[in-house]
Protein backbone atom coordinates (compact mmCIF):
# COMPACT_ATOMS: atom_id res chain seq x y z
CA UNK A 1 0.00 0.00 0.00
CA UNK A 2 1.45 3.40 -0.97
CA UNK A 3 2.13 5.98 1.71
CA UNK A 4 0.37 8.69 -0.31
CA UNK A 5 -1.38 9.02 -3.66
CA UNK A 6 -0.65 12.17 -5.66
CA UNK A 7 -2.92 13.18 -8.53
CA UNK A 8 -1.11 15.33 -11.11
CA UNK A 9 -2.79 17.71 -13.53
CA UNK A 10 -1.46 19.11 -16.79
CA UNK A 11 0.49 22.20 -15.69
CA UNK A 12 2.31 20.29 -12.97
CA UNK A 13 3.24 17.53 -15.40
CA UNK A 14 4.68 19.86 -18.05
CA UNK A 15 6.60 22.02 -15.59
CA UNK A 16 9.48 19.57 -16.04
CA UNK A 17 10.02 16.47 -18.15
CA UNK A 18 10.52 14.20 -15.12
CA UNK A 19 7.60 15.52 -13.05
CA UNK A 20 6.34 12.02 -12.24
CA UNK A 21 9.72 11.19 -10.65
CA UNK A 22 9.60 14.06 -8.15
CA UNK A 23 7.89 11.98 -5.46
CA UNK A 24 9.35 9.46 -3.03
CA UNK A 25 9.58 5.75 -3.80
CA UNK A 26 6.77 4.81 -1.37
CA UNK A 27 4.19 6.97 -3.14
CA UNK A 28 1.82 6.48 -6.06
CA UNK A 29 1.35 9.03 -8.83
CA UNK A 30 -2.01 9.09 -10.61
CA UNK A 31 -2.70 10.92 -13.87
CA UNK A 32 -6.37 11.53 -14.75
CA UNK A 33 -7.21 10.23 -18.23
CA UNK A 34 -8.59 13.62 -19.44
CA UNK A 35 -5.10 15.06 -18.92
CA UNK A 36 -3.91 13.08 -21.95
CA UNK A 37 -5.99 15.24 -24.30
CA UNK A 38 -4.43 18.40 -22.90
CA UNK A 39 -0.93 16.92 -23.15
CA UNK A 40 -1.62 16.01 -26.77
CA UNK A 41 -2.74 19.56 -27.55
CA UNK A 42 0.28 21.08 -25.79
CA UNK A 43 2.69 18.72 -27.58
CA UNK A 44 1.92 20.54 -30.85
CA UNK A 45 3.40 23.79 -29.51
CA UNK A 46 7.02 24.83 -30.10
CA UNK A 47 7.52 25.80 -26.47
CA UNK A 48 9.23 24.24 -23.46
CA UNK A 49 5.83 23.12 -22.21
CA UNK A 50 5.15 21.55 -25.59
CA UNK A 51 8.49 19.73 -25.53
CA UNK A 52 7.82 18.43 -22.03
CA UNK A 53 4.30 17.35 -22.96
CA UNK A 54 5.68 15.36 -25.89
CA UNK A 55 8.29 13.67 -23.69
CA UNK A 56 5.69 12.78 -21.06
CA UNK A 57 3.44 11.20 -23.70
CA UNK A 58 6.40 9.25 -25.06
CA UNK A 59 7.27 8.16 -21.54
CA UNK A 60 3.74 6.94 -20.87
CA UNK A 61 3.74 5.15 -24.23
CA UNK A 62 6.80 3.16 -23.16
CA UNK A 63 4.59 1.18 -20.74
CA UNK A 64 1.77 -1.22 -21.45
CA UNK A 65 -1.51 0.64 -21.31
CA UNK A 66 -3.17 -2.30 -19.54
CA UNK A 67 -0.62 -2.03 -16.73
CA UNK A 68 -0.88 1.76 -16.52
CA UNK A 69 -4.66 1.63 -16.13
CA UNK A 70 -4.82 -1.32 -13.70
CA UNK A 71 -2.11 -2.00 -11.13
CA UNK A 72 0.19 0.75 -12.37
CA UNK A 73 3.86 0.54 -13.35
CA UNK A 74 6.93 0.93 -11.20
CA UNK A 75 9.18 3.85 -12.15
CA UNK A 76 12.97 3.86 -11.85
CA UNK A 77 12.80 5.71 -8.51
CA UNK A 78 10.51 3.02 -7.08
CA UNK A 79 7.21 4.96 -7.14
CA UNK A 80 4.08 3.65 -8.88
CA UNK A 81 2.62 5.46 -11.89
CA UNK A 82 -1.03 4.97 -12.94
CA UNK A 83 -3.49 6.36 -15.46
CA UNK A 84 -6.95 6.71 -13.94
CA UNK A 85 -10.04 6.67 -16.16
CA UNK A 86 -13.11 8.72 -15.40
CA UNK A 87 -16.21 7.01 -14.07
CA UNK A 88 -19.89 7.70 -14.61
CA UNK A 89 -20.15 9.14 -11.10
CA UNK A 90 -20.79 12.83 -10.60
CA UNK A 91 -21.10 13.79 -6.96
CA UNK A 92 -19.30 17.15 -7.25
CA UNK A 93 -21.67 19.92 -6.03
CA UNK A 94 -23.41 21.59 -8.96
CA UNK A 95 -23.02 25.05 -7.41
CA UNK A 96 -19.19 24.74 -7.57
CA UNK A 97 -18.20 26.80 -10.61
CA UNK A 98 -16.05 24.43 -12.68
CA UNK A 99 -15.32 23.83 -16.33
CA UNK A 100 -15.75 20.32 -17.73
CA UNK A 101 -12.09 19.37 -17.38
CA UNK A 102 -11.78 20.53 -13.76
CA UNK A 103 -15.03 18.76 -12.82
CA UNK A 104 -13.78 15.50 -14.33
CA UNK A 105 -10.46 15.79 -12.48
CA UNK A 106 -12.11 16.42 -9.11
CA UNK A 107 -14.49 13.52 -9.66
CA UNK A 108 -11.56 11.23 -10.42
CA UNK A 109 -9.90 12.33 -7.17
CA UNK A 110 -13.12 11.51 -5.31
CA UNK A 111 -13.19 8.06 -6.95
CA UNK A 112 -9.56 7.43 -5.97
CA UNK A 113 -10.36 8.43 -2.37
CA UNK A 114 -13.29 6.01 -2.30
CA UNK A 115 -11.12 3.16 -3.58
CA UNK A 116 -8.30 3.96 -1.12
CA UNK A 117 -10.02 4.95 2.16
CA UNK A 118 -6.89 4.46 4.29
CA UNK A 119 -4.42 6.30 2.02
CA UNK A 120 -4.11 10.11 1.83
CA UNK A 121 -4.99 11.33 -1.67
CA UNK A 122 -3.57 14.74 -2.66
CA UNK A 123 -4.39 16.73 -5.78
CA UNK A 124 -1.35 18.53 -7.21
CA UNK A 125 -2.31 21.65 -9.14
CA UNK A 126 -0.70 24.99 -9.95
CA UNK A 127 -4.17 26.55 -10.16
CA UNK A 128 -4.75 28.31 -6.83
CA UNK A 129 -8.49 28.77 -7.45
CA UNK A 130 -8.96 25.07 -8.16
CA UNK A 131 -7.04 24.16 -5.01
CA UNK A 132 -9.42 26.31 -2.97
CA UNK A 133 -12.46 24.74 -4.61
CA UNK A 134 -11.02 21.26 -4.03
CA UNK A 135 -10.41 22.04 -0.37
CA UNK A 136 -13.99 23.27 -0.04
CA UNK A 137 -15.33 19.80 -0.87
CA UNK A 138 -12.84 17.94 1.31
CA UNK A 139 -10.13 17.22 -1.27
CA UNK A 140 -6.57 17.86 -0.14
CA UNK A 141 -4.77 20.00 -2.72
CA UNK A 142 -1.22 21.34 -2.97
CA UNK A 143 0.93 23.27 -5.40
CA UNK A 144 3.72 21.42 -7.18
CA UNK A 145 6.32 22.04 -4.47
CA UNK A 146 9.28 21.36 -6.72
CA UNK A 147 8.56 24.72 -8.36
CA UNK A 148 8.34 26.73 -5.15
CA UNK A 149 11.32 28.83 -4.22
CA UNK A 150 11.92 30.82 -1.01
CA UNK A 151 9.58 33.59 0.06
CA UNK A 152 10.35 37.07 -1.27
CA UNK A 153 12.38 38.16 1.77
CA UNK A 154 14.50 34.99 1.64
CA UNK A 155 15.26 34.97 -2.09
CA UNK A 156 18.83 35.48 -3.26
CA UNK A 157 19.64 39.17 -3.72
CA UNK A 158 23.21 39.00 -5.00
CA UNK A 159 24.42 41.58 -2.50
CA UNK A 160 25.06 42.04 1.22
CA UNK A 161 26.17 44.69 3.67
CA UNK A 162 29.04 43.68 5.95
CA UNK A 163 31.80 45.07 8.16
CA UNK A 164 35.51 44.68 8.66
CA UNK A 165 38.21 46.47 10.66
CA UNK A 166 39.50 49.89 9.62
CA UNK A 167 42.94 48.38 9.02
CA UNK A 168 41.59 45.67 6.70
CA UNK A 169 39.48 48.18 4.80
CA UNK A 170 42.46 50.51 4.34
CA UNK A 171 44.46 47.56 3.05
CA UNK A 172 41.65 46.77 0.60
CA UNK A 173 41.81 50.31 -0.78
CA UNK A 174 45.55 49.82 -1.37
CA UNK A 175 45.58 46.30 -2.82
CA UNK A 176 42.06 45.86 -4.21
CA UNK A 177 41.82 42.45 -2.54
CA UNK A 178 40.59 40.97 0.74
CA UNK A 179 40.21 37.51 2.25
CA UNK A 180 36.64 36.56 3.16
CA UNK A 181 37.86 35.74 6.67
CA UNK A 182 38.58 39.46 7.12
CA UNK A 183 34.81 40.08 7.10
CA UNK A 184 33.16 39.99 10.52
CA UNK A 185 31.01 36.85 10.94
CA UNK A 186 32.07 35.65 7.48
CA UNK A 187 30.97 32.12 8.37
CA UNK A 188 27.34 33.26 8.59
CA UNK A 189 27.36 34.52 4.99
CA UNK A 190 26.42 32.38 1.98
CA UNK A 191 29.36 33.02 -0.32
CA UNK A 192 28.10 32.62 -3.87
CA UNK A 193 30.24 33.59 -6.89
CA UNK A 194 29.81 37.25 -7.90
CA UNK A 195 28.21 38.22 -4.61
CA UNK A 196 28.42 42.01 -4.31
CA UNK A 197 29.44 43.55 -0.99
CA UNK A 198 29.05 46.96 0.62
CA UNK A 199 31.87 46.87 3.18
CA UNK A 200 32.16 49.40 5.98
CA UNK A 201 34.64 49.60 8.83
CA UNK A 202 33.69 49.06 12.44
CA UNK A 203 32.93 52.74 12.94
CA UNK A 204 31.15 53.18 9.56
CA UNK A 205 33.45 56.07 8.74
CA UNK A 206 34.35 54.73 5.31
CA UNK A 207 33.03 52.05 2.99
CA UNK A 208 33.83 50.22 -0.21
CA UNK A 209 31.97 48.32 -2.90
CA UNK A 210 33.41 44.96 -3.81
CA UNK A 211 32.68 41.54 -5.32
CA UNK A 212 33.43 37.97 -4.28
CA UNK A 213 34.98 36.26 -7.31
CA UNK A 214 34.66 32.74 -5.93
CA UNK A 215 38.03 32.82 -4.18
CA UNK A 216 38.52 36.25 -2.65
CA UNK A 217 36.97 39.69 -2.39
CA UNK A 218 38.06 42.05 -5.16
CA UNK A 219 37.44 45.68 -6.09
CA UNK A 220 34.97 46.73 -8.77
CA UNK A 221 36.54 47.56 -12.13
CA UNK A 222 34.03 50.04 -13.56
CA UNK A 223 33.34 52.53 -10.75
CA UNK A 224 34.55 55.43 -12.89
CA UNK A 225 32.70 54.47 -16.07
CA UNK A 226 29.78 56.47 -17.44
CA UNK A 227 28.22 54.42 -20.25
CA UNK A 228 26.41 56.59 -22.77
CA UNK A 229 27.05 59.54 -20.46
CA UNK A 230 25.09 58.04 -17.56
CA UNK A 231 26.28 58.35 -13.95
CA UNK A 232 25.06 55.76 -11.40
CA UNK A 233 23.44 57.39 -8.39
CA UNK A 234 23.60 54.66 -5.72
CA UNK A 235 25.42 51.49 -4.71
CA UNK A 236 22.96 49.17 -6.42
CA UNK A 237 23.34 50.93 -9.76
CA UNK A 238 27.14 50.79 -9.50
CA UNK A 239 26.88 47.03 -8.91
CA UNK A 240 24.59 46.71 -11.93
CA UNK A 241 27.08 48.53 -14.16
CA UNK A 242 29.86 46.23 -12.97
CA UNK A 243 27.85 43.22 -14.15
CA UNK A 244 26.70 44.83 -17.39
CA UNK A 245 30.10 46.19 -18.41
CA UNK A 246 32.05 43.01 -17.65
CA UNK A 247 32.84 41.24 -20.91
CA UNK A 248 30.40 38.53 -22.06
CA UNK A 249 33.00 35.79 -21.74
CA UNK A 250 33.06 36.32 -17.95
CA UNK A 251 29.47 37.54 -17.49
CA UNK A 252 27.24 36.16 -20.26
CA UNK A 253 24.12 36.31 -18.09
CA UNK A 254 23.01 39.16 -15.82
CA UNK A 255 19.90 39.00 -13.63
CA UNK A 256 18.58 42.28 -12.25
CA UNK A 257 15.64 42.36 -9.83
CA UNK A 258 14.05 45.50 -8.48
CA UNK A 259 10.94 47.61 -8.27
CA UNK A 260 9.74 50.24 -10.71
CA UNK A 261 12.04 53.23 -11.12
CA UNK A 262 15.21 51.56 -9.83
CA UNK A 263 16.93 51.94 -13.20
CA UNK A 264 17.00 48.31 -14.40
CA UNK A 265 15.98 49.01 -17.99
CA UNK A 266 17.61 52.44 -18.15
CA UNK A 267 21.09 51.20 -17.20
CA UNK A 268 20.82 48.06 -19.34
CA UNK A 269 19.90 50.12 -22.39
CA UNK A 270 22.65 52.67 -21.70
CA UNK A 271 25.30 49.94 -21.61
CA UNK A 272 23.79 48.23 -24.65
CA UNK A 273 23.95 51.45 -26.69
CA UNK A 274 27.47 52.22 -25.46
CA UNK A 275 28.77 48.78 -26.43
CA UNK A 276 26.90 48.58 -29.73
CA UNK A 277 27.14 52.04 -31.28
CA UNK A 278 30.32 53.60 -29.89
CA UNK A 279 33.86 53.28 -31.26
CA UNK A 280 34.95 50.27 -29.19
CA UNK A 281 31.79 48.29 -29.75
CA UNK A 282 31.47 44.73 -28.41
CA UNK A 283 28.10 43.65 -29.78
CA UNK A 284 26.67 43.73 -33.30
CA UNK A 285 23.06 44.35 -32.24
CA UNK A 286 20.63 44.86 -29.37
CA UNK A 287 17.74 42.44 -29.03
CA UNK A 288 14.80 43.37 -26.83
CA UNK A 289 11.79 41.42 -25.64
CA UNK A 290 9.03 41.52 -23.09
CA UNK A 291 6.74 38.55 -22.42
CA UNK A 292 3.08 38.85 -23.33
CA UNK A 293 0.57 36.03 -23.23
CA UNK A 294 -0.06 36.11 -26.96
CA UNK A 295 3.64 35.65 -27.67
CA UNK A 296 4.01 32.66 -25.37
CA UNK A 297 1.00 31.07 -27.02
CA UNK A 298 2.31 31.78 -30.55
CA UNK A 299 -0.68 33.95 -31.45
CA UNK A 300 0.88 37.31 -32.32
CA UNK A 301 0.30 36.56 -36.00
CA UNK A 302 -3.33 37.58 -35.50
CA UNK A 303 -2.27 41.13 -34.58
CA UNK A 304 -1.86 43.66 -37.41
CA UNK A 305 1.55 44.86 -38.61
CA UNK A 306 5.09 43.53 -38.54
CA UNK A 307 6.84 42.09 -35.48
CA UNK A 308 7.90 45.49 -34.15
CA UNK A 309 4.40 46.92 -34.59
CA UNK A 310 2.84 43.92 -32.85
CA UNK A 311 5.20 44.39 -29.92
CA UNK A 312 5.11 48.17 -29.81
CA UNK A 313 2.44 48.41 -27.04
CA UNK A 314 4.57 46.15 -24.82
CA UNK A 315 7.82 48.06 -25.30
CA UNK A 316 6.63 51.43 -24.04
CA UNK A 317 8.92 51.36 -21.00
CA UNK A 318 11.98 50.55 -23.07
CA UNK A 319 11.22 53.28 -25.61
CA UNK A 320 10.64 55.80 -22.81
CA UNK A 321 14.10 54.99 -21.47
CA UNK A 322 15.58 55.20 -24.95
CA UNK A 323 14.06 58.66 -25.41
CA UNK A 324 15.58 59.88 -22.12
CA UNK A 325 19.00 58.47 -23.03
CA UNK A 326 18.99 60.13 -26.43
CA UNK A 327 17.92 63.47 -24.99
CA UNK A 328 20.76 63.18 -22.49
CA UNK A 329 23.14 62.37 -25.33
CA UNK A 330 21.91 65.38 -27.27
CA UNK A 331 22.59 67.62 -24.28
CA UNK A 332 26.15 66.32 -23.95
CA UNK A 333 26.93 66.15 -27.66
CA UNK A 334 24.41 67.97 -29.81
CA UNK A 335 26.21 67.30 -33.09
CA UNK A 336 26.08 63.56 -32.58
CA UNK A 337 22.59 63.44 -31.21
CA UNK A 338 20.81 64.98 -34.20
CA UNK A 339 20.73 61.73 -36.18
CA UNK A 340 18.96 59.98 -33.29
CA UNK A 341 15.79 62.04 -33.45
CA UNK A 342 12.29 60.64 -33.81
CA UNK A 343 12.46 59.02 -30.36
CA UNK A 344 15.11 56.52 -31.34
CA UNK A 345 13.37 55.08 -34.41
CA UNK A 346 16.76 55.39 -36.12
CA UNK A 347 18.03 52.43 -34.12
CA UNK A 348 15.08 50.25 -35.11
CA UNK A 349 15.23 51.32 -38.77
CA UNK A 350 18.95 50.49 -39.00
CA UNK A 351 18.48 47.15 -37.23
CA UNK A 352 20.71 48.16 -34.31
CA UNK A 353 17.79 47.43 -31.97
CA UNK A 354 15.59 44.49 -32.95
CA UNK A 355 12.49 43.06 -31.35
CA UNK A 356 12.81 39.35 -30.57
CA UNK A 357 9.59 37.56 -29.56
CA UNK A 358 10.33 34.96 -26.91
CA UNK A 359 7.96 32.49 -28.54
CA UNK A 360 10.10 32.43 -31.69
CA UNK A 361 13.51 31.73 -30.15
CA UNK A 362 13.53 27.96 -30.69
CA UNK A 363 16.17 26.96 -33.20
CA UNK A 364 18.10 30.24 -32.94
CA UNK A 365 21.66 30.73 -31.74
CA UNK A 366 22.21 34.35 -30.77
CA UNK A 367 25.77 35.47 -31.46
CA UNK A 368 27.59 38.71 -30.58
CA UNK A 369 24.39 40.35 -29.31
CA UNK A 370 23.18 41.94 -26.11
CA UNK A 371 19.70 40.63 -25.36
CA UNK A 372 17.47 42.52 -22.89
CA UNK A 373 14.52 40.46 -21.62
CA UNK A 374 12.20 42.66 -19.58
CA UNK A 375 9.40 41.58 -17.21
CA UNK A 376 11.01 38.16 -16.70
CA UNK A 377 8.76 37.56 -13.69
CA UNK A 378 5.91 36.95 -16.13
CA UNK A 379 7.70 34.13 -17.93
CA UNK A 380 6.91 30.53 -16.95
CA UNK A 381 9.91 28.83 -15.27
CA UNK A 382 9.81 26.01 -17.82
CA UNK A 383 10.26 28.55 -20.65
CA UNK A 384 13.42 30.10 -19.18
CA UNK A 385 15.54 27.19 -20.40
CA UNK A 386 14.40 27.85 -23.99
CA UNK A 387 15.74 31.40 -23.72
CA UNK A 388 19.06 30.84 -21.94
CA UNK A 389 20.05 27.93 -24.19
CA UNK A 390 19.90 30.24 -27.23
CA UNK A 391 23.01 32.10 -26.06
CA UNK A 392 25.93 31.88 -28.48
CA UNK A 393 29.50 33.11 -28.29
CA UNK A 394 30.00 36.78 -27.60
CA UNK A 395 26.44 37.40 -26.35
CA UNK A 396 25.16 38.77 -23.06
CA UNK A 397 21.63 37.98 -21.85
CA UNK A 398 20.12 40.48 -19.40
CA UNK A 399 17.03 39.40 -17.47
CA UNK A 400 15.08 42.18 -15.77
CA UNK A 401 12.03 42.08 -13.54
CA UNK A 402 10.20 42.70 -10.31
CA UNK A 403 9.07 39.51 -8.49
CA UNK A 404 6.25 41.44 -6.82
CA UNK A 405 4.63 42.54 -10.10
CA UNK A 406 3.10 39.32 -11.45
CA UNK A 407 0.62 39.66 -14.31
CA UNK A 408 0.61 36.01 -15.39
CA UNK A 409 -2.28 34.34 -13.46
CA UNK A 410 -0.38 31.02 -13.27
CA UNK A 411 2.63 32.52 -11.47
CA UNK A 412 3.37 34.07 -8.08
CA UNK A 413 6.24 35.59 -6.09
CA UNK A 414 7.74 32.16 -5.36
CA UNK A 415 7.11 30.54 -8.72
CA UNK A 416 8.07 32.60 -11.76
CA UNK A 417 10.80 32.71 -14.37
CA UNK A 418 12.80 35.48 -12.71
CA UNK A 419 13.01 33.82 -9.30
CA UNK A 420 13.55 30.39 -10.89
CA UNK A 421 16.52 31.69 -12.89
CA UNK A 422 17.95 33.60 -9.93
CA UNK A 423 17.81 30.69 -7.49
CA UNK A 424 19.05 28.11 -10.00
CA UNK A 425 21.96 30.30 -11.13
CA UNK A 426 23.21 31.69 -7.81
CA UNK A 427 26.09 29.18 -7.65
CA UNK A 428 27.11 29.60 -11.30
CA UNK A 429 30.23 31.78 -11.82
CA UNK A 430 29.02 32.90 -15.27
CA UNK A 431 25.83 34.38 -13.82
CA UNK A 432 25.92 37.82 -12.20
CA UNK A 433 22.93 39.19 -10.37
CA UNK A 434 21.83 42.05 -8.20
CA UNK A 435 18.60 43.07 -6.46
CA UNK A 436 17.89 46.78 -6.13
CA UNK A 437 16.30 48.02 -2.93
CA UNK A 438 13.07 50.02 -2.91
CA UNK A 439 14.87 53.06 -1.51
CA UNK A 440 17.10 53.04 -4.62
CA UNK A 441 14.16 53.97 -6.84
CA UNK A 442 14.48 57.28 -8.64
CA UNK A 443 10.75 57.79 -8.95
CA UNK A 444 8.89 60.45 -7.01
CA UNK A 445 7.92 60.05 -3.36
CA UNK A 446 4.30 59.80 -4.49
CA UNK A 447 5.10 56.88 -6.80
CA UNK A 448 7.02 55.12 -4.01
CA UNK A 449 4.17 55.56 -1.52
CA UNK A 450 1.61 54.40 -4.09
CA UNK A 451 3.64 51.28 -4.84
CA UNK A 452 3.66 50.40 -1.15
CA UNK A 453 0.08 51.09 -0.10
CA UNK A 454 -2.12 50.80 -3.19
Amino acid sequence: MPKKIFVLRTNSLVSREDATLCFDADNEINIPFPVLDQLDKLSQEYTEKGKNAKKILEYLSSFKITSLTSTGVRQKNGSILKLVKESSNDNIPSNLSLNSFDRKCLQIVKDIEKSNPKTPVILISKNAALRLKANSIGIKAQNFKDNLFPSLDEQYKGRIKCQTSKEKLDMFFETGKMNIKDIYQYNKIEWHPNLFLSISDSFSRSSALARYNGQEIVKLNFLDYHPYGITPINAGQRMILEALLTNPKEAPIVIIKGGAGTGKTFLSLAVALEQTTEAEKIYSQILVSSPVETVGQERIGFLPGNIEEKFNPHLGGLKDNLRVLLNSKDDNNSSKGTKYKENGEYFFERGIIQVQPIGFLRGRTILDSIFIIDETQNIDPEDIKSIVTRAGKGSKFIFLGDPTQIDNPNLNERNNGLVYLSEKMKNIPLAWQITLDDDESVRSNLAKIAAQIL
